[in-house]
Formats: C-alpha cells, sequence, structure tokens
C-alpha cells in the first residue's frame, strides 16, 4: 500500500467509513518506506468542516425552538413573559387628577408609568411601587418639583397646581365615590383668619395623612369593638369555646396588624422630620417662584409633621394597649380551659383506678365461679370469707391509687403556687 493510499484510508476513517482491518506488521513495514509520512498527519484531527459545534448560531437557535416546541407540548397554556422593563412602564395604571382648589377634574385617566415619570419630573425607580398593593410600603419622597406619597394602597404625586391620586381599587369607582369626595372636602377646608394659608402642596400632604390616619382609627376602633364582644361572649359552659377562642385570636392578630400599619407611618414621618433637607424642599411653591427655604426654614411642615407624628404615635400606643388586653383574657381563657381539661384527666384516672380495683376484686370471684373442686363449698362462712376479700381487694387498690392522685395534685398546686409567687420559693 502507497503512502497516499494510506492516506485516503485515514481520510476515509475520519469521515466514517470503516475499511478492512489490516495487518500491523505489514504496515509498519511499509510506513518505514515511506520517507514523506509523519506520525501527526496519520493521526491528524477531525477538519474544521467536520466538527459538531452547538455554538453555532444556526444550532443554537435550532435547539432553542426544540425545546420551545417540547414545552409548548407538555403545557400550551405556559407563556414565556417579556423580561423587557418596558413591558412594565407600558402597563395603564388609573388615576385621578385635582386642581388647586381640590377639585376633581379627571377621574379616571389612563396613564404609563413612563408618562407620569414624564409629566411629574420623577425618575422610574421613584415609580416602581406605586401600582404594588402592598401593607408595608410606606414612602414620602421629596424631589425638587414633586411630592410623592405612598402608604399602603394610598399613593398620590404632589406638585404645584395639581395633584395625582393612583387608583389602585377599583379602576371603574365613581367619581363621586366616598374617597374623593373625602379629599375635596379636606383640601377645601380654609384657615382661620390668624393662621397663613398652607401652600398648595402642604395641603395636599395634609390632607393625604389625614385620610390614611383616619382609616386606621377607624379600622383600630372596629378591631378592638369586636374584639371586647369576642371576649366578652367567651364561655366554657357552651361547647364552643374553641370557636369563640379562634375568633379571639383573630381579632388579636387583627389589632397587630393595624399597630404595624401606624407603627410604619410613624417611622416615615420621623425619617422626613429628621431631615431638614426634605423639611425645605417641602415647598414647592416658593422654589418654583424662585425662593427656595433655607434647610431650617421649615417650621410650618414641621409643626405639620409632628402634629401627625403624634397621632400616629398615639394610634400606635392604642393598638398595643387594646391587645395587651385582649390577650391577658386570651391567656386567662385558656388557662381556663387548660384547668378543666385536668380535671377531666383527672376524674379519669380516678374512674380507671376504681375500674382497677373493681376489676381485682372479680378476678376473685371469678377464680372461685370455676367448676372446679376448691374445697369451699361445704364451708360455713366460704361465701361471706371469700366476698369479704374481694371487696378488701378492691378498696387496697382504689386506696393506693387515690392516695398517688392526691400526692400528684398536691404536688402541681405547690408548683404552681411558686410559679404565681416567686418570693416563697427563696423563702423554701
Amino acid at each position: 500500500m502507497s503512502c497516499c493510499a494510506r492516506e485516503d484510508a485515514n481520510d476515509d476513517k475520519v469521515c466514517g467509513f470503516n475499511p478492512p482491518p489490516f495487518s500491523a506488521n505489514k504496515d509498519m513495514h511499509e510506513l518505514q518506506g515511506c520517507a514523506s509520512v509523519d506520525i501527526l498527519h496519520i493521526a491528524k484531527p477531525l477538519s474544521p468542516q467536520r466538527h459538531f459545534s452547538t455554538n453555532s448560531a444556526w444550532q443554537v437557535s435550532r435547539i432553542t425552538r426544540d425545546n420551545d416546541e417540547d414545552v409548548s407540548a407538555e403545557d400550551p397554556k405556559l407563556e414565556f413573559p417579556d423580561p423587557s422593563p418596558s413591558n412594565n412602564r407600558d402597563t395603564k395604571i388609573s388615576c385621578a387628577y385635582f386642581d388647586r382648589t381640590g377639585s376633581l377634574v379627571s377621574p379616571h385617566k389612563q396613564l404609563t408609568k413612563a408618562e407620569i415619570a414624564q409629566e411629574f419630573e420623577l425618575r422610574h425607580r421613584d415609580l416602581r411601587d406605586i401600582d404594588l398593593k402592598s401593607e408595608s410600603v410606606t414612602r414620602i419622597l421629596v424631589r425638587p418639583a414633586t411630592i410623592l406619597l405612598q402608604f399602603f394602597d394610598l399613593c398620590m404625586i404632589i406638585q404645584v397646581d395639581e395633584a395625582l391620586l393612583i387608583n389602585l381599587h377599583d379602576p371603574h369607582n365613581h367619581p363621586n365615590g366616598a374617597g374623593y369626595h373625602d379629599f375635596e372636602r379636606r383640601m377645601s377646608v380654609k384657615e382661620t383668619a390668624e393662621v397663613p394659608e398652607l401652600p398648595y402642596e402642604l395641603r395636599a400632604v395634609e390632607a393625604a395623612l389625614m385620610a390614611v390616619l383616619s382609616i386606621l382609627r377607624e379600622d383600630l376602633l372596629q378591631a378592638r369593638q369586636d374584639a371586647e364582644h369576642s371576649a366578652a361572649h367567651l364561655k366554657l359552659e357552651s361547647g364552643l369555646a374553641a370557636v369563640g377562642l379562634d375568633m379571639l385570636f383573630e381579632h388579636s392578630r387583627q389589632l397587630s396588624k393595624i399597630e404595624q400599619k401606624a407603627r410604619l407611618v410613624r417611622d416615615t414621618l420621623r425619617e422626613v422630620l429628621d431631615t431638614d433637607e426634605d423639611l425645605a424642599g417641602m415647598y414647592l411653591t416658593d422654589r418654583k417662584a424662585g425662593k427656595p427655604h433655607e434647610t431650617t426654614d421649615h417650621q410650618e411642615a414641621e409643626y405639620m409633621l409632628e402634629a401627625y407624628h403624634t397621632a400616629a404615635d398615639a394610634l400606635v400606643e392604642s393598638a398595643r394597649a387594646a391587645n395587651s388586653v385582649i390577650r391577658k383574657k386570651e391567656n386567662t381563657f385558656r388557662s381556663s380551659l387548660a384547668v378543666q381539661r385536668n380535671q377531666i384527666m383527672f376524674l379519669e384516672a380516678k374512674i380507671a383506678i376504681h375500674t382497677l380495683g373493681l376489676a381485682a376484686g372479680t378476678l376473685v370471684a371469678g377464680l372461685f365461679g370455676m367448676n372446679l373442686v376448691n374445697f369451699v363449698e361445704e364451708a360455713r362462712y366460704g361465701f361471706v370469707m371469700v366476698t369479704g376479700a374481694c371487696v378488701v381487694i378492691s378498696a387496697i387498690f382504689s386506696v393506693y391509687g387515690m392516695r398517688n392522685i392526691q400526692r400528684i395534685q398536691r404536688l402541681k398546686d405547690i408548683h404552681a403556687d411558686r410559679i404565681v409567687d416567686p418570693k416563697k420559693q427563696v423563702k423554701a
């Protein structure tokens, strides 16, 4: 075989052909006569045209298309969302416009986040959570031309002469609803003659804070009333103690939630009060007129926020006190249930002990009841003796068990007294 022939054979192997086997000695002998043959040339790697690569654009698109077809075949309802951030910015949000007098101008205007950011001179990161219904989002952002307030479901964007209310509840809500009417009423309230009127932006902030705290106060009063009603109707003898206890626990949890929300409002106001730049920057009207306030000139804004900070703190303390009273009643009722449960357990133990004593006496009677010769049939006092023995055995078991139960009760009472009054434990 010539050198060229062997090279062709090697190429055929690389291409996938399998030539018939050959003799190693013969081939090595022939290779010795070929001076131009290189060992590396014999075992040369695959050519680049013959490589199978999964990194090519065609192969990647084919694999991706196949995977998508497989996933769609398994679950045809599965959709792949668009990960682009523009998808969230293009979502329409229902908004309500209020003019400088507080009157409702446009009840249901559909705007995107991009349009809101452009119109009110805000950044997209400021509007990230305005359409989020959450019970833990509270913030006040002060920007050069805008104030953004967000407290739970209430979100308002305020400028010098207009306010935008983000309607997260129902985009088809009637414009004469209670929320819009309440805001219009609060914005139309005039100050007395002796006190100068606040600028529009501060009046809008005050109306929003007043609405938030009013809702929290109403929720607190309702939750406290329901909790007290449930606590007053708890009865151990009703047979529905577990249901009443669950209702009381639910009302207690509602009070804790209101306390947490009031604490979030208080902390948010505290953060603004601790920042002089934000307090001075809340005067948007003066800034627009070319008279920005100094960092120390924010007396009216500080007084306003301090008043609502005090109101929020009062709500926190009221919710905490109401929750503490309900928790004490709940713990007392649970203790009564535990005592009742322990009494039932001791009663069951006493019944079991007396049953054991009776069974011990019955065992003796059963032994004599067998049809076997027991040498007592002819005894004159055999019946009296056997009966007395059964009664004595039953009494011994019962008395021994009852003494053990009484000893356990005494130890339990001593332990309970030491827990209630630690001074007794010290004296002991």
